[in-house]
């Protein structure tokens, strides 16, 4: 007996009605989820910030829900990851920066635990996999194609935390810091690619992804209000760094699915907050974050046309005629409209770059040559997690940043300076085999309906990877749990709406 149902905005017909009724069941679930999340944000501002007094009730609450159904710990994973600030935002105190969640509980609490709220949900909803999959409720656990490359990249950062011990000298609380993100990317990994087998998971997390960023674009221009005035040296962020990455993953969705000829419910709703996504990325004052779109949407170019090379040619050309004439009316401009063409024209002409831009660009000048020194001394190990690295040139000392000596801006070298050439390599490998097998399954898809979502983990990776070559990306919490959520995701398109044509592309999923 066949079903219709209308999964992500398109109607498609289900195998029976036990299939509608697991999917109706993960909708639900997902319900609950952000349910959860919702509670836990209100009860934040309701207690101006001190939840202490309702953790353990919350707590339990998502022990249970978790056990029970372990894809809740993904939704809330996610939904951590892009709601609350990991870092404090420069002159601003919003209350979502005081939650906690990716701080070490020790560092609030007299309990002694070295690990944050998302590194225990993490532990939890990984308990949880293990003990349905040993009760035989759940499939057995798969590593999906990307599986053998994530855990390279996991345990090469172990065997950097090995090489920092055996040299000396380490600093114990820096280790466990460097060591946190690329553990928790692989572990949100394999657990998006064993729970997420469905699609009414994948739309719980899609609704999840933009509703959030609405929040935060609509956060974002709320605390423009609040924050320090513009000026041509001090001109603070309005979000957390990371934030301009997700912004740049919703304005590349909404223009693959106008392009594609997408239309529905999740399509419109996402339309409908570009403009406050739009308006939060001006005022962020982000270079990197126009870098990073235009980066994005010129991979994004290039797949439309390879899917379809007449509205491919269109995209393009009306882009072009949009960018070009931005840049013709605002190349002297200045102030938030002017940030976009303010980043081009500093790769140009770098003497137009304001003086806090100069002064930005030659640190990391300093900074990138000492990356490049420690490398050629140290170039099979690294120096290791928890040591500083070395300095030829000494750089002005980041009173802001308590470790500008460990961990660098330029994440990208980052890995292969702590971890050694085995973590870069890894990682390399790991995000072109993503970028290949969901630019695949984006332009042969066999499900039509469902495969402009392989346009997210591209999206991803690409903004990903601008902005952690100039920023701490691959070090921030929040980035890393998204980015393995949409590497995770390419398990599930795989099965879902794997290409056509398999000599194509290697597309098996191994269980």
């Amino acid at each position: 007996m066949n079903v219709p149902y209308d999964a992500l905005g398109t109607q498609w017909p289900s195998s029976d009605i036990y299939a509608e009724r697991a999917r109706r069941q993960a909708i639900a679930i997902g319900l609950i989820g952000l349910s959860i999340a919702a509670l836990y944000a209100l009860a934040i501002i309701a207690l101006g910030g001190e939840f202490m007094l309702v953790a353990p009730l919350v707590a339990a609450v998502i022990i249970v829900a978790v056990l029970a159904h372990p894809v809740v710990g993904v939704y809330l994973l996610i939904g951590a990851a892009l709601l609350f600030e990991q870092f404090q935002i420069t002159g601003l105190a919003p209350i979502t920066g005081q939650s906690h969640v990716f701080q070490n509980i020790s560092a609030y609490t007299p309990l002694p635990i070295r690990l944050s709220l998302a590194d225990l949900l993490i532990v939890l909803t990984g308990a949880g996999l293990v003990g349905h999959r040993l009760a035989r409720t759940h499939p057995r656990i798969r590593l999906g194609p990307l599986g053998w490359g994530i855990a390279a990249y996991g345990a090469a950062f172990l065997f950097g935390g090995l090489v920092g011990a055996v040299r000396g000298g380490v600093d114990t609380e820096v280790a466990l810091n460097e060591l946190r993100a690329p553990l928790e990317l692989c572990a949100v990994y394999f657990l998006t690619s064993n729970l997420v087998r469905d699609r009414g998971q994948v739309r719980v997390l899609l609704w999840t992804f933009i509703a959030l960023v609405g929040v935060k674009a609509f956060q974002g221009i709320l605390n423009f209000q609040d924050a320090p005035g513009w000026s041509a040296y001090d001109a603070g962020a309005v979000t957390g760094h990371e934030d301009v990455v997700f912004f740049d993953v919703s304005v590349a969705l909404a223009l693959v699915m106008a392009v594609q000829g997408i239309r529905s419910k999740f399509f419109f709703a996402l339309v409908a907050l570009q403009p406050l996504v739009v308006a939060a990325l001006f005022l962020d004052q982000r270079r990197v974050a126009f870098i990073a779109i235009g980066a994005v949407l010129l991979l994004i170019t290039l797949l439309v046309m390879f899917a379809n090379s007449r509205r491919g040619l269109l995209f393009a050309a009306v882009g072009a005629l949009v960018l070009g004439s931005y840049a013709v009316l605002f190349w002297d401009a200045t102030g938030p409209v002017a940030e976009p063409v303010r980043a081009v024209r500093a790769v140009v002409d770098p003497a137009s770059a304001s003086v806090r831009d100069q002064g930005s660009n030659e640190w990391r000048a300093i900074e990138n040559r000492n990356i490049a020194f420690t490398i050629r001394q140290l170039p099979l190990t690294g120096v290791g997690l928890g040591q500083r690295y070395l300095f030829r040139e000494q750089p002005s000392a980041l009173y802001d940043f308590i470790y500008w000596q460990y961990i660098t801006h330029n994440a990208l070298l980052w890995l292969w300076l702590k971890a050694g050439p085995v973590a870069a390599f890894a990682f390399w490998c790991v995000l072109g085999r993503a970028v290949l097998l969901a630019s695949a399954i984006f332009v042969r898809g066999r499900d039509r309906s469902i495969r402009w979502i392989a346009a997210l983990p591209i999206a991803l990776v690409a903004s990903q990877v601008v902005f952690s070559s100039v920023d701490l990306g691959l070090t921030y919490s929040r980035s890393m749990i998204v980015l393995g959520a949409g590497l995770g995701l390419v398990t599930f398109l795989l099965t879902a709406a794997g290409p056509r044509t398999p000599r194509a592309v290697a597309v098996g999923v191994p269980e």
